[in-house]
């Protein structure tokens, strides 16, 4: 079974409380991969590394074409991997493979 993790402040790291939950595939309902179970000091958490980065990181002296650069790269690599996000997300929900590559893609 495939574990995933939060990525908070560029590291993956496992929930504070420790809870978890598994994602059953709907075609063989059988378990498949375990989930953190957010709380609310995991988003704390969150959003204090996004006000971070926001706020005093590199972005926040970054021109907006350059940030604009940043995002297309972003949206490059989402289409790069497009494929195996729309694996994960069939084996989540159930869905056609080509209707979710098809949406993965755009």
């Amino acid at each position: 079974m495939k574990t995933y993790q939060l990525y908070i402040d560029g590291e993956h790291v496992d929930p504070v409380e420790g809870s978890w939950f598994e994602s059953v595939d709907p075609y063989h309902g059988e378990a498949w991969a375990r989930i953190p179970r957010a709380s609310r000091a995991d988003v704390d958490q969150a959003v204090a590394a996004a006000k971070r980065a926001m706020w005093e990181g590199p972005w926040a002296t970054m021109t907006a074409s350059a940030r604009g650069k940043v995002l297309r790269q972003i949206g490059d690599l989402v289409e790069r991997e497009s494929k195996a996000l729309a694996e994960v997300e069939v084996r989540d929900n159930g869905k056609l493979f080509a209707e979710m590559y098809g949406q993965t893609r755009y």
